[in-house]
């Protein structure tokens, strides 16, 4: 007789939460942020220092990213001032802008003036052993 597919496949499912060694499964965990100047959360009533955490760096002050930007219905008078670093002394890079029918396309890079996380933040952590925790993002609560 086969065996039922539902059985097999909650099997698979204890499987993989099962220890791999010396390390329990990963699990989600609720934090909060207590200070972000030094780095404190609360995870399970249990304030954790800075140490014991690896953050996403986009969370984090100086983070930079490319951005594309796009504004329509634009109208009136605008200005534009751009500087584009030139390292090499010949070539381009940096920020570029075009105009066209009302439609303001920019491509530019964005660095992050502070840190995302305020202090009462709530925050995802992942662990497996309640010693180490990767912090994820900032979450909220849909109401």
């Amino acid at each position: 007789m086969k065996e039922n597919p539902y059985s097999a496949m909650l099997g698979v499912m204890r499987q993989a939460t099962e220890p791999s060694g010396p390390a329990g499964p990963v699990h989600p965990l609720l934090g909060k942020v207590l200070s972000t100047d030094p780095l404190r959360v609360d995870v399970a009533g249990t304030p954790q220092e800075a140490e014991r955490f690896y953050v996403s760096m986009r969370l984090l002050k100086g983070w930079k990213e490319s951005l594309d930007l796009e504004c329509s219905e634009v109208s009136g008078r605008f200005a534009l001032t751009a500087s584009c670093p030139c390292p090499d002394g010949g070539g381009h890079n940096g920020s570029t802008a075009t105009m066209e029918n009302g439609t303001v396309t920019a491509r530019c890079a964005a660095t992050l003036a502070e840190t995302v996380l305020k202090q009462g933040d709530l925050v995802l952590l992942l662990s497996e052993d309640n010693q180490v925790f990767y912090l994820i993002d900032k979450v909220v609560r849909m109401t």
